[in-house]
């Protein structure tokens, strides 16, 4: 028994040195993205669902915004009955693409499920090597899971990856109904003349009927396209990324982005053809048009955000501003309310009269600054009752009555000039004297023009 244990565990050890030395390899590249997401769509037609999902979880850690390969470990999860996790990933693509078919169909399949699951944690690594034990051969059973020096370091919704507490049944996959090479053979389904096409005409033409049926009947897009968009993209970026001045794979490699719900960056692969579509010009035309809609729906978007931005801070000044007021009413409050007994002791000096004004004065030039002259002129009054020996209270004063003069009451005129001589016989030698006596003649100015 101790033996059985002993050839185990040497067994374990030279499969985790074996996945140590897979940190020594450099970042995947596009093709690894493309040859994982063929991998999952062959292991989920072959009704392997946790091959499927394993080879999925490897695309999202190289590229956590892959779009095809969200969709597809919402459906495996969805086909595992991990409803939990089908909803958060699924979550994930819908901020991408809220209405892109695939997204659509699955929330509606989602919403049409009620079994409760039970999720139990499980180890993927641990599954991977028992699944060794006794296989005679150093490969992955569900493909390659990515070590951790080959990972992207700007992941920071890495925690997001979903696949860590689902219950794995090491079970044969059933085998395939077709070989891989008649695998496009003759179906049914709205897909079946695109098959038709790939095999006889090639790629574009399949690709170019694939698109034309995709714009007239978007719900096309939640059927199963047996791996032809991954195929594509796997030639295009390829090609494009070699050449990037490539019309033919231009076009299509932003297409595929387009239908993988990667509308900024199709936008931006499209940039040139906008001045200059050449003999795309016809096929363009459902793309630019989708992507203007999406254009303006995203800067409404981004509008109301700047908006609500602009709303918040507006109410935090404006809650700063009242506080700041109740401040300084409270202390009104105070020294107005100090016991009569002390007023006529004499016990209540003249510094706390002064102080008592000062209150009053800064409470009317804030209700001033308002627009709010009567309140101004009420508190401006409370505080000359107080202590009316300051300048600067009265030409305060003097502006408010101005203002009242200038909005039609010609009687108000006349109480300004008033309060601003009190200004000048306060401080003759002030600046506030001369502002004072600049008020007065443009007053007597105003007061001829308006004929009185």
């Amino acid at each position: 028994m101790m033996s059985r244990w002993l050839k185990l565990l040497a067994l374990l050890t030279l499969i985790l040195v074996f996945h140590s030395d897979l940190k020594l390899v450099k970042a995947q590249t596009q093709e690894d993205i493309s040859g994982f997401l063929q991998q999952g769509q062959e292991c989920y037609n072959r009704g392997d669902l946790t091959g499927a999902a394993l080879e999925f979880e490897n695309v999202l850690l190289i590229d956590r915004q892959n779009f095809s390969a969200r969709t597809w470990l919402a459906q495996v999860y969805i086909d595992l009955k991990a409803l939990d996790k089908a909803r958060k990933i699924l979550r994930e693509a819908a901020l991408q693409a809220p209405d892109h078919p695939r997204v659509v169909q699955l929330q509606k399949m989602l919403g049409e499920i009620t079994t409760s699951v039970s999720l139990l944690n499980i180890d993927p690594v641990k599954t991977e090597a028992m699944a060794l034990i006794g296989s005679s051969t150093r490969l992955r059973r569900f493909g390659l899971v990515i070590p951790e020096g080959k990972v992207a370091k700007d992941t920071s919704e890495r925690d997001l990856l979903v696949f860590d507490d689902i219950e794995i049944v090491d079970v044969k996959p059933r085998e395939p109904d077709l070989e891989l090479e008649n695998y496009f053979g003759t179906v049914s389904g709205p897909l079946a003349e695109v098959f038709t096409t790939l095999d006889r005409e090639g790629l574009n033409p399949a690709l170019d009927m694939y698109f034309l049926k995709m714009f007239a009947d978007p719900s096309i897009g939640a059927a199963d396209d047996k791996g032809l968009l991954a195929r594509a993209d796997e030639v295009y970026s390829v090609r494009f990324k070699a050449d990037p001045k490539d019309l033919e794979a231009l076009y299509y490699y932003g297409a595929l982005q387009y239908m993988n719900g990667m509308y900024a960056y199709a936008e931006e692969l499209f940039a040139p053809f906008r001045k200059n579509p050449g003999e795309y010009g016809a096929r363009l035309t459902p793309f630019l048009a989708g992507i203007d809609r999406w254009r303006e729906q995203e800067n409404h978007r981004v509008a109301m955000l700047r908006q609500a931005e602009d709303e918040r801070m507006a109410r935090e000044a404006m809650e700063k501003e009242e506080e700041e007021l109740q401040k300084q009413a409270e202390l009104a409050r105070t020294y107005r309310h100090r016991r009569p007994a002390d007023l006529a002791s004499g016990t209540a000096s003249a510094t706390t009269a002064v102080g008592i004004a000062q209150g009053l004065h800064n409470e009317g030039y804030d209700l001033y600054k308002r627009g709010k002259l009567d309140e101004a002129l009420e508190k401006y009054g409370a505080a000359m009752a107080e202590h009316g020996e300051n300048a600067e209270l009265n030409y305060h004063m003097g502006l408010a009555w101005t203002d009242k003069g200038l909005a039609g009451d010609s009687s108000a005129f006349d109480r300004a000039v008033a309060a601003f001589q009190r200004v000048i016989s306060l401080a003759p030698g002030d600046k506030l004297a001369k502002d004072a006596q600049a008020m007065i003649r443009d007053i007597d100015s105003a007061k001829k023009t308006l004929g009185e």
